[in-house]
């Protein structure tokens, strides 16, 4: 949950997992003593008043532990270039990661750990906690006794493979983080409106805009409150270039910036609902990168999409403004006020990229208008909370030229980073990539863009305790098609805009609180998209083995 990473490609794939470990973070945190995990002067009041005179003190120092490993039976095989150990982005795609699906099967096991370090010192009276956080990942049998991201399970390992990952101060001015909240430094970003250093897992990824439009980390200031209603501002710096200095002798860096704000206000409990503007200014002209000396970001960039399933403009060294005007809404999402939950979003993107060329034989500028919706319907028919039916859908603009000067789709910071958002909560695991990983994040639909070209989907889900608590069955299906119409993978093949439909089936064990192992199986039937497509010749499938553990 709070650890997405994106400066590097064994970052990149912060997708599922990822994102999973810090929410896992955010809620191992927040489980702690509420509205504060700080002690200090506000303790002894909380103690009081919830009468816990019993309760051990809080920790000054705190270590959480996120183990993950999965083992992947697949026909979808990625071929990455320059990413070693590392696959992410759509199937079919000849660059990127180069995912086939064809009459081949593969196997791989991939393992991942992430601590988590929080620090709260009693001498600074409850008004701040430093924390900390690093990454571990590799193939099993992969490389050793050398220095790269993402690998070292090889005979001897000796491998040199620590990611940085977030590490921020939170200032607590009233000594009471719901009342307000500065962060400081590296720090998980995310489309949602909470804290992600407090928040359970469930309000990150199924409340505000799902991280289909932002979910990564990144270095900055956030201000979060919960004082009356929820709000959320941001300054981020998501890169820089030193754009001028060849053309120029203009040495200073640009930058691409990012500011968003949110306010979400409770109507009742359970029930919020949300209105969001964010706008990012990129000054740096084509010439940042999402992937340091590799892969260049922003929408002019030949790698980038690739790997995360955006489109790219036709463009060259552009400076632009991107902003987002939206609104969401959730209900009951945790089944506590009734057995019926809800969420959904609306957002539009618009903006416009101008080149810096003067003589440019590509578009001398892009503008963009796109809009997305979101809407998912629970309900919890049986004995426990994990006894759920679900029906979700998403909808995406679509453009049928990509080249000209008009882009009607969706814009996400896909376009910035390796990955910059993943929707994960989707419930599926080849439609849309499994997210449940740690180094191959691969699937029909990575970005909500759908490559430019648009998506409807619909998610159906229903999952039922066979044993209380301990044992849980999940089936699905899915379906998804594109809203504009693709160009051809083959000049005499006509291409379609269906996409494909998925069944999948996951059984999970509770080995004990927080333990977890799950036998995880896709099928995915290929629609006439893939119709011309040379590398995707086959039915996509998968299956998976998971260990999760969280510990602290």
């Amino acid at each position: 949950m709070t650890w997405w990473s994106k400066a590097e490609a064994g970052r990149a794939l912060r997708g599922g997992a990822t994102a999973l470990a810090l929410a896992a973070a955010g809620f191992s945190l927040s489980a702690s003593a509420s509205p504060t995990t700080v002690p200090g002067a506000y303790y002894p009041k909380w103690q009081d008043e919830k009468d816990r005179e019993k309760d051990a003190e809080p920790r000054e120092f705190v270590l959480i532990n996120y183990f993950f490993s999965r083992a992947t039976f697949t026909n979808q095989i990625g071929d990455p270039s320059g990413l070693k150990g590392v696959a992410l982005g759509p199937i079919g795609n000849l660059a990127g990661s180069a995912v086939r699906v064809e009459d081949l099967k593969a196997y791989y096991i991939e393992q991942r750990w992430i601590p988590v370090i929080e620090y709260s010192p009693w001498f600074v009276d409850g008004l701040a906690s430093f924390r900390a956080q690093f990454e571990v990942d590799f193939l099993w049998g992969r490389a050793a006794n050398t220095i790269q991201p993402n690998e070292g399970g090889g005979f001897n390992a000796d491998q040199v493979n620590i990611q940085t990952k977030n590490v921020n101060v939170a200032f607590y001015p009233f000594r009471d983080p719901t009342k307000l909240t500065l962060l400081i430094g590296a720090q998980p970003v995310y489309d949602a409106i909470f804290d992600p250093t407090r928040t359970p897992l469930n309000d990150i990824i199924r409340t505000g805009y799902k991280l289909t439009f932002l979910g990564s980390d990144a270095t900055g200031l956030s201000i979060f409150s919960s004082y009356k209603g929820n709000a959320k501002l941001s300054l981020l710096p998501l890169g820089t270039a030193q754009a001028d200095k060849a053309l120029e002798d203009d040495p200073r860096l640009k930058y691409i910036w990012l500011i968003t704000g949110d306010y979400s206000y409770p109507i009742q409990p359970g029930t919020s609902v949300g209105v969001s503007a964010w706008a990012l200014r990129d000054d740096t002209k084509g010439d940042a990168f999402a992937f340091e000396g590799l892969v260049k970001s922003g929408p002019s960039s030949t790698g980038l999409g690739s790997f995360t399933g955006t489109p790219r403009f036709n463009i060259d060294r552009p400076s632009g403004t991107v902003f987002w005007v939206g609104a969401n809404f959730h209900h009951n999402i945790d089944f506590r006020t009734g057995r019926l939950g809800a969420s959904g979003f609306v957002m539009y993107n618009g903006g416009k990229y101008t080149s810096s060329n003067e003589d440019t034989a590509l578009n001398p500028e892009v503008s963009i208008s796109g809009l997305s919706a979101n809407a998912e319907v629970l309900y919890n028919w049986g004995r426990t909370p994990n006894d759920v039916v679900s029906l979700e859908g998403i909808y995406t603009t679509g453009d049928d030229d990509l080249s000209d000067g008009k882009y009607k789709g969706a814009f996400t910071l896909n376009m910035y980073g390796l990955p910059g958002a993943v929707w994960f909560n989707h419930k599926t695991l080849l439609l849309f990539p499994f997210t449940s990983t740690a180094n191959n994040y691969t699937g029909a639909v990575t970005d909500i863009s759908n490559q430019g070209y648009g998506l409807r989907a619909a998610i159906a889900a229903g999952s039922m305790d066979l044993i209380p608590n301990k044992l849980n069955l999940k089936l699905g299906a899915a379906m998804a098609s594109a809203n504009a119409s693709p160009i051809r993978w083959n000049p005499d093949v006509r291409r379609g805009r269906f996409i494909g439909a998925e069944v999948n089936a996951e059984l999970k064990y509770n080995i004990r609180y927080l333990m977890t192992v799950g036998l995880h199986t896709g099928y995915m039937f290929k629609g006439s998209f893939y119709d011309g497509a040379e590398r995707v010749t086959s039915n996509p499938f998968a299956a998976f083995t998971t260990f999760t553990w969280y510990a602290f």
